[in-house]
């Protein structure tokens, strides 16, 4: 595929991306202050921005595969191509901050379940996966291997309580 049509793509998904967040800031930062949107309870809050991270992370993993699958030249050698999948990288971590943000009011607010606990897993999980492909991205140096130790051991010490 074209490079002009990946940065055309990934220019409209960065694009999007930036508009919601300005567009909502209110509800999508309203928990870093502890303050809920009208009309939500805490709960729905918290779930909410978890399930949004997990589709806005799916949509952004599945998208950087096909960029650095099917572009005619590598991504590492595209200078521009390279700085918008690492936005879109950056902008996945935001969603996992503003996700971990929310559930951390909810267990405040309510305290530890086992679910909550595996939620938090999960964006920690979320989040270093991003940050290793970031790191990958960059470096050209493969860091699945680091994520998935970080999953298991953490999964490990999960498993403990």
């Amino acid at each position: 595929v074209p490079q002009t049509l990946w940065l055309a793509v990934l220019g409209i998904f960065t694009a999007v991306y930036l508009a919601f967040c300005a567009l909502q800031a209110g509800y999508l930062f309203g928990a870093f202050s502890r303050t809920l949107p009208e009309g939500y309870t805490v709960a729905e809050y918290a779930r909410q921005g978890f399930f949004s991270l997990c589709r806005v992370m799916a949509v952004n993993f599945a998208l950087l595969w096909l960029v650095t699958r099917a572009c005619v030249k590598p991504v590492r050698q595209e200078k521009t191509l390279l700085l918008l999948c690492a936005v879109l990288l950056c902008q996945s971590l935001v969603f996992a901050a503003i996700a971990a943000s929310k559930l951390y009011l909810y267990i405040s607010s309510y305290g530890f379940t086992p679910r909550r606990l595996q939620s938090a897993w999960l964006i920690a999980v979320l989040a270093a996966g991003t940050g290793c492909a970031l790191y990958s991205l960059v470096t050209g140096k493969k860091a699945v291997r680091y994520w998935m130790l970080f999953s298991a051991a953490t999964l490990m010490l999960l498993s403990l309580y």
